[in-house]
């Protein structure tokens, strides 16, 4: 949108309340996001004398309301009879950023004896609604083949965006023949798999919660194909979940699944964590556990790539007022590093911790195709800088620390959360390395479901 050269007549100051209003609505909407605005500027860029205007020209000119979309229980009745019919069914929570959310799916979850496959972004993974529904792993055990094939839905309720996890992907495109209902707040079409049966546009929660009195009148029956089909999902998470652990005891080996790993343990209560994208995305979505303490996740997803992490991870810092963490690839802080000015400017009245992952390079593209191209790869894809993050942390006045051990990343972390201000705290990976690492934890988790497949004679 286009703004007036700056004046302060009424008119004008009519035109720009209008567009503020307009701006802060669109931002709000779903899906929601940033605006962009252009504001031109006369010479010498310097504003005029302001004109005074009336009390009547002063007052807001534009008001949005917004309702949400509240389903009737009534109308819901006839899915909720098909559902209470359905025991191998399953609720997928995609991210989504909606306060009373994860408890009303949880519940719903619950009266269904259905799993839930919560997405790191989906604010579901952590709190205090956490139940023995919720799975947290699945990103590990649905990568063994067999284990995914025998899960095999007749049901998948789909809340929120695109989860971040490719093996999730992937088992919803190979259940396309299951019923799978696409719950979204606005008009966005969330369906890249082309897997969707049905779409319903409501409000997540509200929706949760009417479903979930509509199957009152639908009583759930106490089927052991359901409790099967549950149980089934909890084994696998439990034998992942332990094969992750066993994994994971070297007291001092560092890796980026560790740092994950380690983190979980050294957050407070309602911390704010901000992940990268490429792998610091994908590594939470693997590695970060469920628990009962409240986290809250944020990452930049979608078209924005690397650009501007830092600082939306300090504005969020900013804005949330609450412990923050940063996990960011080399790349991606290199990128934004100028977003560290916030830091000078906010100062002690924030507490940011940012963990830079440096492997010297784009650690994702170890995974892709890629890869498998030497001749090329370095230079156009790995893309080594040989940067000293010192050197920044000193030009905005940062403290800096390398953590070489489980047990110095644990106190640089735990010192910083425990002070104001920001801190850089860097772990230095190799790239070969990393994708050793990963490899070797799937197949951990691979080898203890073989094992149990084994040992119980099941297919």
């Amino acid at each position: 949108e286009e703004m007036l050269l700056p004046e302060a007549t009424p008119n004008a100051t009519r035109y720009v309340r209008a567009i503020a209003g307009r701006a802060v609505s669109t931002a709000l909407a779903g899906p929601a996001g940033p605006v962009h605005l252009n504001f031109p500027f006369r010479e010498p860029l310097i504003p005029a004398e302001p004109e005074t205007t009336s009390q009547e020209n002063s007052k807001a000119t534009v008001r949005v309301s917004r309702a949400r979309r509240r389903p009737r229980g009534e109308d819901l009745e006839p899915l909720a009879a098909e559902l209470a019919l359905a025991p191998k069914g399953l609720i997928l929570c995609g991210p989504l950023d909606n306060p009373e959310f994860s408890s009303a799916v949880t519940d719903l979850a619950h009266t269904l004896h259905w799993p839930i496959l919560a997405d790191v972004l989906s604010q579901v993974r952590t709190g205090p609604q956490n139940n023995d529904s919720l799975i947290d792993n699945f990103d590990a055990f649905l990568r063994h083949k067999p284990t995914a094939e025998s899960l095999a839905p007749d049901v998948v309720l789909r809340f929120g965006a695109t989860p971040v996890s490719k093996p999730l992907g992937q088992y919803l495109e190979a259940n396309a023949q299951s019923r799978q209902i696409v719950i979204a707040e606005d008009d966005t079409w969330l369906d890249p798999q082309q897997t969707a049966t049905d779409f319903l546009f409501a409000d997540p929660a509200e929706l949760c919660l009417s479903l979930g009195d509509a199957l009152l009148a639908a009583p759930i029956s106490d089927n052991p194909k359901r409790r099967e089909w549950l149980g089934a999902w909890q084994e696998a998470r439990r034998l992942t979940e332990t094969a992750l652990a066993e994994a994971f005891k070297p007291a001092n080996q560092m890796s980026e699944p560790t740092v994950i790993h380690r983190l979980a343990g050294l957050l407070p209560e309602n911390a704010v964590v901000f992940a990268g994208n490429s792998m610091p995305v994908r590594d939470l979505d693997s590695f970060f556990p469920a628990g009962k303490v409240p986290i809250r996740f944020m990452a930049n997803r979608g078209g924005s790539g690397i650009d501007g992490v830092v600082s939306s991870a300090l504005g969020a810092a900013a804005a949330t007022q609450q412990p923050s963490v940063l996990v960011i690839g080399d790349i991606s802080l290199y990128h934004d590093s100028n977003g560290l000015l916030a830091a000078q400017r906010f100062g002690d009245s924030i507490n940011a911790t940012i963990v830079v992952i440096n492997n010297d390079g784009g650690g994702i593209f170890s995974f892709l195709p890629q890869v498998e191209q030497p001749e090329h790869f370095e230079e156009l894809f790995g893309t080594p800088h040989g940067l000293e993050f010192h050197h920044l942390a000193a030009m905005y006045g940062l403290s800096h620390e390398i953590t070489k051990t489980a047990s110095s990343f644990d106190a640089a972390v735990a010192k910083s959360l425990a002070q104001p201000g920001v801190s850089l705290v860097e772990v230095r990976t190799d790239r070969d390395l990393n994708l050793k690492a990963h490899a070797e934890l799937w197949q951990q988790v691979a080898d203890s479901l073989n094992a149990a497949t084994l040992a119980t004679g099941k297919a």
